[in-house]
């Protein structure tokens, strides 16, 4: 595989980090329990990486292979950026603001997979289903670490909306880690050839095993009266989701397999 194709590995990262952000958003405000403050950071915030993400679309060069996904992937960002912008005015105005959510985050998931037909890897629907995961995972842990602080200065809030979060975080890694393995079943144990073993034990351990076993012990620590060791740990399972979402993208399209 080509080193071209990892410029788009920025791309992923803000696609992932804007869209699946937006999903997780969006089943909050479907069931309820978060703050209006909180609500109207998220949106700011979404709409500050939807348009980031458009920006890195708007730079980027096709894949090696033949790009035949690139003016869908350009629509369907744009068409993100608009979403996202909506719900941030929806949420200003008060105005019925779920769908708006729920639907703009399934555009960005969709935005961010049709990219797995543009080639770069062997097994192009695996890689679709690692992005969507990858997307899930990284929203949930940004949502629900940033959802930690209001319980700083909200201390009566009900947890609830903050372990839903965790739990998809959970299952979002979970689904990603059958991913992962039935890839590099499939391949024959490609990704642990050519120097890159070392990177793909990284990518299983710091990517999917720690974030979910810190996820974990953040479930646990919703049970005491202050949640400042969960929004803690939170902020480390950002950071591992983080790097394996980058080390994920750059590994797929240097081994060729979808990890």
């Amino acid at each position: 595989m080509s080193l071209e194709a990892l410029p788009f590995v920025n791309w992923i990262f803000w696609g992932a980090l804007a869209g699946g952000t937006l999903v997780a958003v969006g089943v909050t405000e479907w069931m309820g329990g978060t703050t209006r403050g909180y609500r109207l950071f998220m949106a700011a915030a979404v709409l500050l990486a939807a348009l980031v993400w458009l920006a890195s679309e708007m730079g980027l060069a096709p894949v090696p292979a033949t790009d035949a996904t690139a003016g869908l992937r350009r629509i369907l960002v744009g068409a993100f950026a608009v979403l996202a912008a909506g719900y941030l005015v929806a949420s200003l105005a008060r105005w019925p603001r779920t769908g708006l959510a729920l639907g703009g985050g399934v555009v960005g998931v969709v935005a961010l997979v049709t990219l797995a037909a543009a080639g770069g890897t062997a097994n192009p629907a695996l890689f679709a289903a690692g992005l969507a995961t990858a997307a899930l995972a990284l929203g949930s842990a940004t949502a629900a670490m940033l959802l930690g602080h209001w319980y700083l200065v909200t201390p009566k809030l009900s947890p609830a909306p903050l372990k839903r979060l965790i739990w998809l975080l959970i299952g979002a890694l979970a689904v990603q880690g059958f991913v992962v393995a039935w890839s590099v079943f499939l391949s024959g144990g490609a990704p642990f050839k050519e120097g890159l073993a070392w990177l793909t034990w990284l990518r299983f351990g710091v990517g999917i095993a720690f974030p979910i076993g810190v996820a974990i012990l953040a479930l646990l620590a919703t049970r005491a009266t202050s949640l400042q060791a969960t929004t803690g740990l939170l902020y480390i399972g950002l950071a591992l989701v983080m790097a394996g979402t980058i080390g994920s993208a750059s590994l797929s399209y240097l081994s060729g397999t979808p990890v």
